[in-house]
């Protein structure tokens, strides 16, 4: 039995890696987990139960400390910035009431950074747990 289910498990690992697909990225933060997950090869996201206005100050922050802020729209929910060469936009998107999506991109050129991607997104939780 756990032999099946090992092979199974290699098996959609396997598979989703060649279709080109990105497995399943969780970031756990301090004591609590913050779920945050690659979307795609360029782009880390999460859902979280602070404000707009709190995601969108912390984002603020963490990208001027990590690189240079090149352009923000507080009512579009977007900041673009330069971080280690690559151009990051981090959106804060409303979901409900209570919850707010965080998304950051981060492309060098026509690459994907992902490790960028999610680096930033993990700093912004950690700056809204302080």
């Amino acid at each position: 039995m756990r032999r099946t289910t090992l092979q199974i498990v290699l098996s959609f690992v396997l598979v989703t890696s060649l279709a080109g697909c990105v497995p399943l990225v969780l970031v756990a933060v301090g004591a609590g987990a913050v779920g945050g997950y690659a979307v795609s090869r360029d782009t880390f996201e999460g859902v979280s139960s602070k404000s707009q206005d709190e995601i969108w100050d912390a984002a603020n922050r963490v990208l001027s400390i990590m690189g240079e802020v090149k352009d923000s729209d507080r009512k579009g929910g977007t900041i673009n910035a330069i971080v280690s060469g690559a151009h990051v936009t981090a959106s804060v998107i409303p979901v409900s009431l209570t919850a707010t999506k965080l998304r950051i991109k981060a492309r060098k050129g026509i690459f994907p950074r992902i490790a960028i991607a999610q680096d930033v997104y993990t700093k912004i939780i950690h700056q809204l747990e302080q």
